[in-house]
């Protein structure tokens, strides 16, 4: 049985913990002035924040978390002295503006449960803390208030010392933790029908989903990518169809995937001729003379409809449709027409077929079976461009040849909502089998109109009225598979088909409760071309495989005139690898940046410029870090620099630039939580959809980058001493050796950034 058993209620996966402590509170005694009242106490004091300040991060969790806890710690002990029952204290935070303060504590709600002015409060507090961390040894060294905040000031030699030293142990892991707890996830992303090519559109999905499951492994999710095979439908029949007439006959001349696409493009014109009174062996013949006879031929038809509208227009549109596909891909299309143009009926013909193979008949399963792998071979080569692999492919068919299909509607036939085939709809003719949404939703009191379901819900179908099953029906009998592998499922479906996800998860629920927000679709809008349209039907798309063509045709030319600008020599094949990271970053970039409910505008020329937000200009900024770090080598090697020391014989406190700390807390301490924000919302009650920041990583490197190419640029920190300054005596060694182990660091957290959108850093370009 597909359907899981009813399980334990399951906390929800993602949300950010609230930083206010859960802890109650109750004191017993009146507020006094916090000072500390002995020798002991200010030991105890000087003992922790001592103990705490310099012990190592732990890996697997977030920096800036511990750092803060750090930071709470060093106030409670002091707060405790005398107020030991004080369990309710507030959070330290990060500071908006570092140019006031590194951090602060909002003290507003714990003064007022005291019954306490809040600024009085932080102005005794500040008073107190102030004499005391001036004799700790702690993390803080100054305390100031400001209204009901108290800002902190920290040691910030120390605390450089310390993520420097994080970020060098944990490398790749470097902002990766164990937010999830291991909970198991399955994303269902590409998912292409198997009869075409990856297109433009298909990129964006593959994407988000590969992406997402980076983002999700690295907050310590199991994940598990799945490619869902439609390998049922009108579609897949005309394809099988067509490919059973021509894979024996005549080898392919494209790439294979391309092939069957061009294949069902043409399957699909005779189709739509045929529906409209066309016969398609007079079409062919006319074409094969010339086009003025295909023409003559046509209005022949056109006359014969006179007055028939959707005819007309019918014929018009698809003899336009032939005779484009025939100049394309005339070859083929003269093999497929010798048998095709016997077919009397190319619907039914197809449909025969499909039946046949969802009955498990050998002779049609060889056929599909055949045509699917093939065409997914060619769509994994596209894949495998892009570094995108998944854990399982999944058989649509499969489903129904091992019984799922008919255990789930066994279940689904002795619901309350269901409602059999028999019926008939106000005209009397028969409808398939529906369940009865819009009952559900009434019984179950769920809520309805803004922020809820729709009103007066449409049904969902499941079965056609001869008793075949329905593709959302499958879709149901698949998410139960899922259900049982794993702890929360994501589909990464265009917006296109909102309402059938929503109405698969309602199905899910009212076969089992406990499926209730196990189940989310993660939309997403469509690719918008600059120019141009695609269309399946004329075999016209912007391919995944012809992009990237482009992207790097574009991406060389402009790294060739870098590498000639700068006078480097560069070997063919390390140029040709530079150049297939950069544009295959490109394209992952472009899909990435935009949040995914918004439409994307797609130019090439946007995507691809060296100056604006782009992944050629993050890793073009990154290989700056890299060459700053190359540069440091080559002097030492030639003796102009000594050797780069151990972090901890480097003097910290050279790191003296506003900048470098604000690089700092701004993205190398955030970096774990900004993942885990991107990786795990909050999971809302349906319908409502959680929002994956799968933009964020973009914001995130190109903030980065920016704030590097003003901490180094031409009016920043000079990293590396000039041969001048090394003529003239230079002593700026130990500033030099900080700054150096210093952009080791942010290289790492870039690379780290990088490899979450899948792609793979570079030392130089």
């Amino acid at each position: 049985m597909m359907v899981p058993p009813p399980r334990k209620k399951r906390r929800a996966i993602g949300g950010k913990p609230a930083r206010t402590s859960p802890r109650a509170h109750t004191f017993t005694r009146a507020h006094s002035p916090i000072v500390l009242g002995s020798r002991v106490q200010a030991k105890e004091l000087d003992r922790v924040s001592s103990k705490m300040a310099d012990q190592d991060f732990t890996a697997g969790e977030d920096v800036l978390d511990q750092l803060m806890k750090r930071l709470d710690a060093e106030i409670e002990v002091f707060i405790k002295a005398k107020e030991p029952d004080a369990n309710d204290l507030p959070r330290v935070t990060r500071s908006r503006d570092l140019k006031k303060a590194d951090f602060t504590v909002q003290w507003a709600a714990f003064a007022a449960k005291r019954k306490m002015n809040p600024v009085a409060y932080v102005s005794e507090l500040v008073e107190g803390l102030q004499a005391h961390v001036d004799q700790a040894k702690g993390l803080i060294t100054k305390v100031q208030g400001v209204g009901p905040y108290l800002n902190l000031f920290v040691d910030r030699a120390r605390v450089f010392r310390l993520v420097i030293r994080a970020v060098s142990a944990q490398g790749d892991k470097f902002g990766h933790t164990k937010a999830a707890g291991g909970k198991r996830v399955i994303i269902e992303h590409t998912s292409s029908n198997p009869n075409a090519p990856l297109h433009i559109g298909n990129l964006r999905n593959v994407m988000i989903g590969a992406h997402l499951a980076k983002m999700q492994a690295a907050c310590g999710f199991e994940v598990k990518q799945a490619f869902y095979v439609n390998d049922l439908g009108a579609q897949i029949g005309l394809t099988a169809l067509a490919y059973s007439r021509v894979y024996a006959k005549i080898q392919p001349y494209l790439k294979i995937d391309h092939w069957i696409g061009a294949m069902y493009a043409v399957m699909n014109t005779c189709q739509e001729l045929q529906q409209v009174g066309v016969d398609i062996g007079s079409v062919e013949d006319a074409c094969a003379k010339s086009k003025e006879a295909a023409d003559a031929l046509m209005q022949e038809y056109l006359k014969g409809a006179e007055g028939d509208e959707k005819k007309t227009k019918g014929i018009t549109e698809y003899f336009d449709i032939y005779q484009d596909l025939r100049e394309r891909f005339e070859k083929m299309m003269v093999v497929m027409l010798e048998d095709v143009r016997k077919i009397e009926n190319i619907k039914v013909e197809a449909g025969r077929l499909n039946l046949a193979y969802e009955r498990q008949e050998a002779w049609a399963v060889k056929i599909f079976r055949k045509m699917v792998c093939d065409c997914l071979t060619g769509v994994q080569t596209t894949l495998s461009t892009y570094g995108v692999q998944h854990d399982q492919f999944d058989f649509e068919s499969e489903l129904g040849w091992e019984g799922s299909n008919n255990k789930v509607l066994e279940i689904m036939k002795n619901s309350d909502y269901y409602v059999p085939q028999t019926q008939c709809n106000d005209k009397g003719v028969p409808q398939g089998a529906y369940l009865d949404m819009d009952g559900f939703i009434r019984d179950q009191g769920l809520k309805v109109g803004k922020g809820g379901y729709q009103k007066d819900y449409p049904p969902l179908y499941v079965l056609r009225p001869d008793g075949s099953t329905l593709y959302t029906y499958r879709d149901i009998v698949y998410s139960f598979k899922k259900a049982s592998q794993s702890d929360l499922i994501l589909n990464i479906i265009c917006s296109e088909q909102d309402l059938a996800q929503q109405k698969v998860s309602l199905g899910m629920m009212m076969m089992n409760p406990e499926m209730k927000g196990r189940q989310y679709h993660l939309s997403y809008d469509l690719v918008k071309l600059t120019t141009g349209k695609m269309s399946g039907r004329r075999g016209r798309y912007l391919l995944a495989d012809d992009l990237y063509d482009d992207l790097k045709t574009v991406i060389r030319e402009k790294m060739a005139k870098k590498f000639k600008d700068k006078g480097e020599d560069i070997s063919p094949e390390l140029f040709d690898e530079v150049t297939h990271e950069v544009s295959t970053a490109a394209m992952k970039y472009a899909l990435l940046s935009v949040s995914c409910q918004t439409q994307i505008n797609f130019d090439i020329a946007k995507i691809t410029d060296f100056e604006d937000a782009s992944a050629p200009f993050i890793l073009y900024n990154s290989t700056r870090v890299a060459s700053v770090v190359r540069k440091f080598n080559d002097k030492v090697e030639k003796g102009q620099v000594p050797v780069l020391p151990p972090l901890d014989s480097v003097d910290c406190a050279l790191l003296d630039d506003g900048k470098e700390w604000e690089i700092l807390m701004e993205f190398v301490l955030p970096f774990a939580s900004m993942i885990v924000d991107g990786a795990m919302p909050k999971l809302p009650e349906p319908p409502a959809l959680p929002s994956y920041g799968t933009h964020k990583v973009c914001d995130f490197l190109n903030g980065m980058v920016r704030g590097l190419s003003a901490y180094y640029g031409p009016a920043g920190v000079r990293i590396l001493p000039t041969d001048s300054q090394l003529e003239e005596g230079w002593n700026g060694a130990a500033a030099t050796h900080a700054r150096i182990h210093l952009c080791k660091a942010f290289k790492q957290v870039i690379d780290n950034g990088l490899r979450l959108l899948m792609i793979e850093p570079l030392e130089r370009m």
